[in-house]
């Protein structure tokens, strides 16, 4: 357990602009800072960043939070290995004690998951440096391979004995779970054998998040007879493959600072470039390149270079990849290499110097360049000269900046021998056949309104008392000549009416506000941000991100005044106070009037319906009294 004085020293440390540009690029706008959200896909950023309110939110998709949140929900921590984490980025000593088997077993899946692959990387490591087998074996194939220790050992790269089961075994004998161990694909069953290890004889790659935080794991196998050369951890709770760009961990920063992301094949392609000093490099891992590691690159950057083998076989087969980078409004770049070479072999037979003049020179567009290979192809060939152009015209079609698509349609004009007026119409029919397919998408989608309930209504009217309490529970308004702060005046009237709030996430932090109220403590915002309540500081970081939390629609519906509150809070607060009391007299009605429909009335709520009719006339009154 972390103590409380060293949680609240990690908040006080903490910059949380430092912490999420780890993760994604941030631009100043104003007092805040703004960035393409990591939640979420999107194109125009609308994730910002406040640097005094420690906080961030993105309206776009309504996620928000303090840098634990952002931690927990980015990479999936808990809250003590978020503020491990900060404590780390920040020099922050931790004394706590060590985990006890009990509370190992109590700990959710994804965090046992994370547990096992660290000790299985651990264990992968210890056998590489530490056996003969493991030197012999391992540690021969990357010297042979050109890799120097230090590298070795920034990758964290490892070796799987030839035992069936020697991983197993380690795993079980320090009491880790059978079941996890099977879940993180490390192991399998073999009926009539057991648990057997998944990767034999192998050397191993582990696999690494943004934070630095192991996955999974690539075997490469060092036995000939082998059935696979390759083979990666299995799809588990922690390991989405069409998620993850090998490499991303190191480069990231680099990726941002030089504003470009070289992209490549496999592991050993990133790990030759490392060592040869270009580092602003990852790798999909041997799949098909996907949307979700597109737009993970297009969080750092809007420039990818593509660093293809010398065979034409594969690059057509990245023509689909590079599509999708192009309709992400990036821009594709592509460095061919020689025949019989790739990015590994090449940076092995190269100085740095050497490799950094190839990938500066030879690094041309994607789109001429794709335009030169197939114009060879088809240049004989009328009716696949056709289908060429069509092919062309698709991949420019799907860039969303019309001037960029302009510029390419004059390059491919002169490579193709094609006006450039038909290449420009036939793109814009092109376009409204996207854009026609997006729309009837959007149309699909889209919900009837729904009708806004009493249980919405009152959510909302309880939203706003709790957005007033925290913006402004210290401040003071003025009662009958008599200065009070506006929590108190709150709990006050709404103790005095009976009212409770009901939805659960609001009640936590009225009964908190409440807490400090008797206390006679100042409510500190900071205090619900950084709230070990997940609940609370999310909540919190909603109702803090805006002034207003209500929209205009609503506002003039349920005539809510959302203008300058700041400079009118007396009015401001009635106004809330007394919209909440109304909608609790309006369920009352509704209640007594469900009652008469079901023929169950009886005299009592007659008068009591009458009473409350009273009580809603005079609040009404009361609330067009408070109106601007």
């Amino acid at each position: 357990m972390i103590p409380k004085n060293t949680i609240d020293e990690i908040f006080e440390t903490v910059k949380i602009e430092e912490v999420i540009s780890d993760f994604i690029t941030l631009k100043k706008r104003g007092v805040n800072l703004l960035g393409l959200c990591p939640f979420h896909n999107e194109k125009t950023p609308s994730f910002t960043v406040s640097p005094t309110k420690g906080i961030y939110k993105c309206f776009g998709c309504g996620e928000g939070g303090n840098s634990v949140s952002f931690l927990m929900d980015k990479e999936h921590y808990t809250y003590p290995e978020a503020l491990k984490y900060l404590a780390k980025k920040y020099n922050i000593e931790i004394v706590e004690e060590e985990m006890t088997i009990e509370q190992a077993k109590a700990a959710n899946e994804k965090d046992s998951l994370y547990i096992l692959s660290n000790f299985a990387n651990d264990f992968f490591i210890e056998k590489l440096w530490q056996t003969n087998e493991g030197k012999t074996i391992g540690l021969n194939y990357f010297k042979e391979r050109g890799y120097n220790e230090e590298i070795i050992k920034k990758f964290g790269l490892g070796y799987s004995p030839k035992q069936k089961d020697s991983f197993t075994n380690t795993a079980l004998n320090k009491l880790y779970s059978e079941d996890y161990i099977l879940k993180s694909g490390l192991g399998f069953k073999i009926e009539n054998t057991g648990i057997v290890d998944r990767f034999r004889e192998r050397v191993m790659f582990p696999i690494h998040s943004f934070s630095g935080r192991i996955l999974g794991f690539g075997g490469r196998a060092l036995n000939p007879n082998a059935k696979a050369k390759y083979q990666n951890s299995p799809e588990s709770q922690i390991y989405n493959k069409s998620k993850v760009l090998y490499g991303i961990f190191f480069a990231k920063n680099l990726i941002s600072k030089k504003n470009n992301c070289f992209l490549v094949e496999g592991y050993t392609d990133v790990i030759s470039l490392h060592q040869k000093g270009i580092e602003n490099v990852v790798s999909a891992s041997g799949t098909s390149l996907t949307i979700e590691q597109i737009k993970l690159i297009n969080r750092f950057t809007k420039n990818i270079t593509i660093l293809f083998d010398g065979d034409n076989a594969g690059i057509k087969a990245s023509f689909r990849g590079v599509d999708m980078i192009l309709k992400e409004g990036m821009n594709v770049k592509v460095v061919p290499f020689p025949d019989n070479e790739d990015p590994d072999s090449f940076a092995q037979k190269s100085s740095e110097e050497e490799l950094s003049h190839f990938l500066d020179t030879e690094a041309i567009d994607f789109i001429t360049y794709k335009t030169n290979i197939l114009n060879a192809e088809s240049e004989k060939d009328p009716i696949k000269r056709v289908a060429i152009i069509k092919d062309i015209i698709r991949s420019i079609a799907l860039i969303p900046d019309y001037l960029t698509r302009t510029e390419y349609c004059k390059v491919c004009s002169k490579l193709l021998d094609v006006k450039e007026n038909v290449l420009l119409r036939d793109i814009d029919q092109e376009r409204k056949k996207i854009n026609l397919s997006q729309n009837i998408k959007k149309e699909v989608s889209k919900e009837k309104p729904k009708k806004i309930s009493g249980d919405l209504k009152l959510k909302k009217y309880e939203e706003e008392i709790i957005r007033i309490i925290l913006n402004y529970g210290n401040e003071h308004i003025n009662f009958d000549d008599e200065k009070i702060n506006i929590s108190e005046f709150i709990i006050s009237e709404l103790e005095s009416d009976k009212i409770e709030i009901t939805n659960e996430p609001h009640n936590k932090i009225f009964a908190e506000v409440k807490n400090l109220n008797k206390s006679k403590s100042e409510l500190n915002q900071s205090f619900f941000i950084s709230h070990s309540n997940n609940e609370i500081n999310k909540l919190a970081v909603d109702l803090l991100s805006s002034e207003h939390v209500i929209s205009d629609n609503w506002a003039l519906k349920h005539k809510i005044y959302t203008g300058s509150e700041s400079h009118n809070l007396k009015k401001t607060t009635e106004k809330a106070v007394l919209m909440l009391k109304l909608q609790h007299v309006d369920d009352k009605i509704q209640k007594i009037q469900n009652k008469i429909q079901n023929s169950s009335i009886k005299e009592t709520d007659f008068v009591l319906l009458n009473n409350l009719i009273k009580i809603k006339n005079k609040i009404s009154i009361l609330v067009g009294r408070t109106s601007f």
